[in-house]
């Protein structure tokens, strides 16, 4: 009987074991929190990037395009540090053009970016090649 109530007396956790767990899970919810909530603007900041991308996209598609000049893009031979080794390897002739087109940013405020197009010359099919707000 002695021995059994031995066991019984080093049985169980101290209250120090309890608020040390209860500290460790303290500080692994507010990390968790933390993650969780940064997830989460980053998702609303995504949805408002979408939402200005689609915008541009369709006053993209609906803007009036200027006119634009015709040049002659020249391709030739060089080496990796961009030194010239030969002459003209090839060239394109193309009708470059420009659309503007403006949109409302997160804070509210309107932008206007222009988008370069290129086309071949002496045809009426242009691709986009980027833009570049101001």
């Amino acid at each position: 009987m002695m021995k059994l109530h031995k066991i019984r007396k080093k049985s169980g956790e101290t209250l120090v074991e309890v608020v040390a767990s209860m500290f460790i899970f303290l500080i692994l919810f507010g990390i968790l929190q933390g993650a969780i909530s940064y997830s989460h603007a980053s998702m609303e900041q995504n949805k408002k990037i979408r939402a200005q991308n689609k915008e541009i996209i369709r006053n993209l598609a609906s803007a009036e395009q200027t006119s634009g000049s015709n040049q002659t893009l020249q391709f030739v031979a060089t080496t990796p540090e961009m030194d010239r080794i030969g002459n003209q390897v090839f060239s394109v002739d193309l009708n470059l053009a420009s659309k503007q087109v403006s949109y409302t940013d997160s804070q509210g405020a309107n932008q206007i970016i222009t988008f370069y197009t290129y086309g071949l010359a002496g045809t009426s099919e242009t691709q986009a090649a980027g833009g570049t707000p101001q």
